[in-house]
């Protein structure tokens, strides 16, 4: 059921495909992370492989692992499994109530909660690693807004899904109040799928699409993308919608480089975490104040500023 396992003893040795036993971490004085990623696969592949990068270089006195989720459930299983392996225990993932119940009984063990991407309610987590979402949304309308402010009758359409991530939630009223303030006359309509997959997406945006072509920009804020890139296609829209999404990974990669996606804002991985490692490293020395938030660059990448073969 466990797959995508990434794990370091502080000697440069991964291992995957396996949960570490109990007592094979801690030893010799390592302070131990456990990050369970609970995110579509593209994106948990791209945060997998820059942890898997930060091991390659070694840390000493620092264990990192970092295990793919596919589901409330499962989040809550491994936060079960992982919790007497944990010196410091990060998440992306859901902002729901077991979810967060889980991670408060962490924390009142005395176990520090990094909240990574996409922000959980104050009282779940210690600290928040991550881009400050609710900008990212606002970028997003600016750039919506300057684009299309002189056509007329213009609508955007404002993808997301049923599951709750903080991330999404901090987007989308970023965006509606960006719009709101400065361009009151570009209209919303909702795409709202029940899952975060390319089936649900693709769906719930044709239904909206195909009936609508007076869409002159689509803004994905969820993480779905293949079935969106779908729907526009086979909608059959009057000319090609303006596309901006999040986050980088090898879906977002091509569909940017294919001239399908405009515009990704994107938070860079490698910042993310060496935060962690920063974090862990100050609660290992105590030499470093805990902030609530530890907030990393967002950025606007497109196919002119993206460097070769980006994701490996």
């Amino acid at each position: 059921m466990y797959q995508n396992r990434l794990r370091t003893n502080g000697s440069n040795s991964i291992s995957e495909n396996s949960l570490p036993r109990a007592g094979t971490l801690g030893m010799n004085g390592t302070t131990r992370c456990s990050i369970v990623v609970q995110t579509n696969a593209a994106f948990a592949r791209s945060v997998l492989h820059a942890v898997e990068r930060f091991v390659l270089k070694g840390v000493h006195g620092v264990s990192i692992q970092a295990v793919a989720s596919h589901s409330d459930q499962e989040t809550l299983e491994l936060i079960g499994i992982l919790r007497d392996q944990s010196d410091v225990f990060g998440l992306l993932g859901t902002n729901t109530e077991p979810v967060k119940a889980a991670l408060l009984e962490l924390r009142s063990l005395g176990i520090p909660v990094i909240a990574l991407v996409s922000d959980l309610d104050a009282s779940a987590r210690t600290t928040y690693i991550g881009g400050n979402n609710r900008a990212a949304g606002q970028l997003a309308g600016f750039i919506f807004g300057r684009s299309l402010e002189r056509q007329s009758g213009v609508r955007i359409a404002i993808v997301t899904c049923n599951l709750a991530y903080r991330c999404w939630e901090d987007r989308e009223m970023g965006f509606r109040s960006l719009l709101r303030q400065r361009f009151p006359q570009i209209s919303i309509v909702e795409v709202v799928a029940e899952s975060d997959s390319p089936e649900s997406t693709c769906e719930a945006a044709f239904r909206v699409l195909g009936n609508d072509h007076a869409v002159g920009g689509i803004y994905n804020l969820a993480g779905e993308n293949l079935g969106l890139a779908q729907a526009i296609r086979e909608a059959g829209l009057l000319t090609r919608p303006m596309y901006v999404a999040h986050e980088l990974d090898e879906v977002t990669e091509s569909l940017l480089r294919g001239g399908v996606i405009d515009f990704l804002i994107t938070q860079n991985l490698e910042s993310i975490v060496n935060a962690v490692k920063g974090f862990v490293i100050g609660l290992r020395t105590a030499t470093k104040r805990c902030e609530e938030f530890n907030l990393v660059p967002i950025e606007l990448v497109s196919k002119f500023n993206l460097p070769p073969r980006t994701m490996q």
